[in-house]
């Protein structure tokens, strides 16, 4: 196939994004090797996958992953702060991907292409974001995933980076389900008045864009701003969600300081309720002008796909 003889190592490759993106790498024709923490994660990795085992911290193991590769994509990374400490976000989203480069420059690899987020905008912004809006970042995670961007445009190896949207489909259902939940069971409530603005995106489209970026030379030294380019309100999702499950839309608001309560009541740990709080309308004209990049899956269609898979795993249909 066209690509053999491009040769791409996904970091993090047992974890949710990296095994979709091998999969789809492999079906693309490209040679791939995946670095995973332990032995036990190669099982997790499909067919044709080269492993290496290893952490990020492991200099030796990544300069021998990164030996003959043409593209790097550095998925490996801690998400969110539940449960985590500012030293461990650290070491692996800011440090860990300094190690990354540094394997990546004395290999000369061509270019590595980064998952960021769009927590280092902030949670809380008024005005539509751009790829040169200025970075606020409001919480830990958002600070060293900044950091991690930083090292890679300072560490003088090309780059493609994405400011990537709260993610949902396939293996990204839990915390949907747990909204899913509270909707059938009539127990959901809209915080605050419901008009903050979210982000998602489908992980397909996510695997879309880093394809398109590899392929594409216009990607080079790029920052993106990657999201399905709706400005969904809470209150709207919500709709959409009880629409697509047949039940009845919330009508219920309560006081956003009442986020403890809330978050006891649905069982939502404190990412997903700052998922659910934050307001932020991504611009990605970028993307789409440079890159050709236009969102495949919509919310009906990738919602529709997560509400058969709940009701299926949990016995209502």
């Amino acid at each position: 196939m066209a690509n053999k003889s491009k040769l791409v190592l996904v970091t993090g490759g047992a974890g949710r994004m990296g095994r979709a993106l091998c999969r789809a790498l492999i079906g693309k024709g490209y040679s791939v090797r995946a670095l995973v923490k332990k032995k036990e994660d190669i099982g997790k990795l499909p067919a044709g996958v080269v492993p290496f085992i290893g952490l990020l911290s492991d200099m030796s193991v990544l300069e021998e992953a990164t030996a003959g590769v043409d593209f790097v994509i550095h998925a490996a990374g801690a998400v969110g702060v539940t449960g985590k400490k500012l030293s461990d976000l650290l070491e692996t989203n800011t440090v860990g991907t300094a190690n990354v480069v540094s394997a990546c420059k004395n290999n000369a690899c061509t270019r590595i292409l980064f998952p960021s987020t769009i927590d280092v905008y902030g949670r809380y912004r008024k005005e539509v974001l751009t790829e040169l809006s200025e970075p606020k970042p409001s919480d830990n995670y958002g600070f060293t995933k900044l950091g991690a961007e930083n090292k890679i445009i300072e560490g003088g190896l090309a780059y493609t980076i994405f400011r990537v949207s709260t993610i949902y489909g396939p293996e990204y259902e839990a915390s949907f389900f747990k909204v899913f939940k509270a909707i059938v069971e009539g127990k959901l409530a809209i915080i605050g008045n419901g008009k903050n603005h979210l982000s998602i995106v489908h992980i397909n489209d996510v695997v879309r864009a880093f394809l398109l970026a590899m392929e594409n030379p216009a990607a080079k030294n790029q920052i993106y701003n990657l999201s399905d380019g709706v400005a969904y309100t809470q209150e709207g999702l919500m709709d959409t969600a009880a629409d697509l499950l047949h039940a009845e839309r919330p009508k219920r608001h309560v006081n956003k300081m009442l986020v403890a309560v809330i978050a006891k009541a649905y069982h939502l740990d404190s990412d997903e309720l700052r998922f659910l709080t934050s307001n932020r309308v991504l611009d990605i004209t970028k993307i789409r002008s440079q890159l050709g990049f236009e969102p495949s899956v919509d919310i009906n269609k990738g919602g529709g796909e997560l509400v058969k898979m709940f009701l299926e795993r949990y016995h209502q249909v």
